[in-house]
């Protein structure tokens, strides 16, 4: 499967569950929207916004779970000389446990090497 870089870059970030690794890949302007930020950090609109509060967002999340692994099943993508945007299907494996996984699609958009915004969905 033909992936674009900044794919690839995101899932080897969430997947080292690294704080400032993670909250790297992200523009200073960046937004993360998903249901998981409801749940884990209070926000009511389920948004995020920034390196710093995706850094925040990380942390708290390496600090409940072990391991992260992003089984991906599929990647349509676009991109251009200046960034993209990619939609990507995955299967969400915590703590390995195969069995409790998760599907989940994720828009990423992206200028440079710098992610603009993410829209996760949980099923």
């Amino acid at each position: 499967m033909d992936r674009p870089a900044m794919v690839a870059a995101w899932q080897a970030a969430w997947q080292s569950l690294d704080p400032d690794r993670i909250a790297g890949l992200y523009a200073s302007n960046a937004t993360h929207m998903s249901s998981a930020v409801v749940e884990r950090m209070k926000r009511a609109d389920g948004t995020l916004k920034g390196p710093a509060e995706l850094r925040a967002y990380a942390e708290a999340v390496k600090m409940q779970i072990a391991s992260f692994r992003a089984d991906i099943i599929d990647v349509i993508a676009e991109t251009t000389s200046e960034g993209g945007r990619a939609s990507v299907e995955y299967w969400r494996v915590v703590n390995g446990d195969k069995e409790k996984r998760k599907r989940v699609v994720e828009i990423i958009e992206w200028q440079g090497d710098k992610i603009t915004a993410c829209r996760v969905f949980h099923f």
